[in-house]
């Protein structure tokens, strides 16, 4: 009855703008849950639910719907990108991707020390997650050289494709997304931190692959480019420039992106926490996914591309035969600051060139690409650290002392006028407000340094989760999770390598239907790397002796340390 005769009436309402914003959402909810039920009951194609509308699930769900299956997208917040995808540091980062371990004096400096750019607080310490994630990280993470370099090339190639689709979506859909395809500015005060990533640097890539990646640059070229470090000339010792990175708002691309699939027939469920999944008890594949506010949705298939909180979720559903997922987040600020009253520098009139970094402190500053959601203001998002340090999230659980290191190294490079009066002391003592920090609009009157912390969700070997990981019944399960610091530039990447898998599972003759950037080949060898059952325990034991012995295999691994230090996309 709704469908038929309460929708089609009130659609001349919406659109001609009736009635308030809030109004209008309420019933474009109710219009969609209808929708919903109506799409999984009568459809041909599989239906695939996707828990999580961050930026893995929703280039996860473009994939899938490019292969012809119906999608419906489920999340816990009230808005698309509501959690990590929100305020990262807004790069994607093609060039550098190259794991870092830690070794047992590292850890324990991170622990005792709160100047670092990792930090283990005393709420990881006590934590038992941190056991299962730490003893798989030393014991087949990173800790080679040969490890190492085999997972800066699995990464790196699976940032190119990423990069690659993500560039084709907003191609394809025609989606306003803008971008400073400036590079990134990394300049050290600091002689020794210099000298040491440039090592580190020219050690992770072949010689002839230098020229096309990066440039180690003087304090002059610094300088010239980025202007705005001009104060700091005699302090700054040097640099490395990555000329092929960009800078692209997240947050822009999800919003887009999301309006784009709602228009093509995917369906969205915002605010809706999934609690349980029952098989559908007959000779059906379906199963329904019993939602906390009492709905249900029946789907043939479920991905779980939830974060960090994906593990746990899997545990919930009680899918047979499922493997670990010992993910753990790691925790990264960021705040937004409208600095329209700085001297411009950059293009577009904007306060820089490109997105620098402070690479003594590994603080992140990126200029944000005017959109129409602000497309008179210059927008400055800092962003920094990578901490281990419990699983709260939000703006509630934003540690101020972090906030005050993050801002106070801005102050450094843009001055005291940066922020509203009283500076980095101030605001970082000033309670944020939760929801206009979460809300439409960043930096708005009511919360005009929008801050926030989210929680990368790391796994033990630094590349992602992606694939099978059993059933609920008959009903097949997927989870697409653990990318770290790269989120932003590997989620459309693993979101094409996971809809081969679930096509393949299917059995669909759109498995290789997404144009130029499939190569059925390349994902297969990706979906051999992230396969999740590589973390169960014989596979850990078996890759940890492969790796001490240097024998074939051993290098299937890693990401953490300097990277975790980061605060990439």
């Amino acid at each position: 009855l709704a469908r038929h005769l309460v929708i089609p009436a009130l659609r001349p309402i919406l659109s001609v703008g009736m009635l308030s914003k809030a109004a209008r959402d309420v019933l474009r909810r109710a219009a969609l849950e209808t929708r919903a039920c109506t799409v999984q009951a009568t459809g041909t194609q599989p239906h695939i639910a996707v828990i999580g509308t961050g930026l893995v699930g929703l280039t996860l769900a473009s994939s899938l719907r490019q292969r012809g299956f119906r999608v419906t997208v489920i999340d816990r917040q009230p808005t698309v990108a509501g959690e990590c995808s929100y305020a990262n540091a807004a790069l994607l980062m093609r060039s550098f991707s190259r794991p870092k371990t830690a070794t047992i004096p590292q850890l324990l400096r991170w622990a005792l020390s709160r100047s670092e750019p990792v930090h283990i607080s005393w709420r990881a310490l006590v934590d038992p997650a941190i056991t299962a994630f730490g003893l798989r990280f030393l014991l087949s993470g990173p800790q080679t050289e040969q490890v190492a370099l085999e997972t800066t090339r699995i990464t790196d190639r699976l940032a190119q494709l990423s990069i690659k689709r993500i560039e084709a979506i907003i191609k394809e859909k025609n989606l306003q997304v803008p971008s400073i395809k400036g590079g990134v500015l990394m300049f050290f005060r600091d002689p020794a931190k210099f000298r040491a990533l440039v090592e580190d640097t020219e050690r992770s890539f072949p010689p002839e692959q230098h020229a096309d990646r990066f440039r180690v640059v003087s304090a002059e070229e610094c300088v010239e480019l980025e202007p705005i470090l001009a104060k700091q000339k005699d302090q700054i010792v040097g640099g490395i420039f990555w000329h092929s990175d960009q800078t692209v708002c997240s947050l822009t691309f999800c919003r887009q992106l999301a309006a784009s699939l709602e228009a093509e027939g995917v369906v969205f469920m915002q605010g809706e926490e999934v609690v349980a999944v029952q098989p559908s008890g007959t000779a059906s594949s379906s199963a329904s996914i019993q939602l906390r506010s009492g709905k249900q949705v029946e789907a043939d298939g479920i991905v779980l591309a939830a974060g960090v909180g994906t593990g746990a979720l899997l545990k919930r559903l009680g899918a047979s035969g499922a493997p670990p997922v010992p993910l753990y987040g790691m925790r990264g600020h960021s705040c937004t600051v409208d600095a329209s009253h700085i001297a411009p520098s950059g293009l577009d009139d904007h306060v820089l060139k490109r997105s620098i970094c402070d690479a003594d402190s590994m603080v992140f500053l990126s200029p944000l690409p005017r959109d129409a959601s602000h497309p008179e203001r210059r927008l400055l998002r800092i962003a920094a650290f990578g901490d281990f340090d419990g699983w709260g999230y939000g703006p509630e659980a934003i540690r101020p002392w972090r906030m005050k290191q993050m801002l106070s190294v801005a102050e450094k490079n843009f001055g005291e006028d940066l922020l509203p009066s009283g500076g980095a002391t101030a605001v970082a003592a000033t309670p944020s407000v939760q929801r206009t920090s979460l809300g439409d609009e960043l930096c708005p009157a009511a919360d005009p340094t929008t801050r926030w912390t989210g929680l990368r969700p790391m796994s033990p070997d630094g590349l992602p989760l992606v694939g099978s990981v059993g059933s609920v019944g008959k009903t097949p399960v997927f989870v697409n999770t653990g990318h770290g610091s790269l989120g932003w530039t590997l989620s459309a990447g693993t979101g094409e390598v996971l809809a081969e898998v679930v096509a393949a599972s299917f059995h669909s003759a759109g498995a290789a239907a997404s144009g130029a950037v499939v190569r059925r080949a390349e994902f297969a060898e990706f979906a051999r790397h992230l396969e999740p059952s590589r973390f169960r325990w014989p596979e850990v034991l078996r890759r940890a002796l492969r790796m001490r012995l240097g024998g074939p295999g051993a290098g299937q691994s890693a990401e953490p340390a300097a990277d975790v230090a980061g605060a990439k996309g």
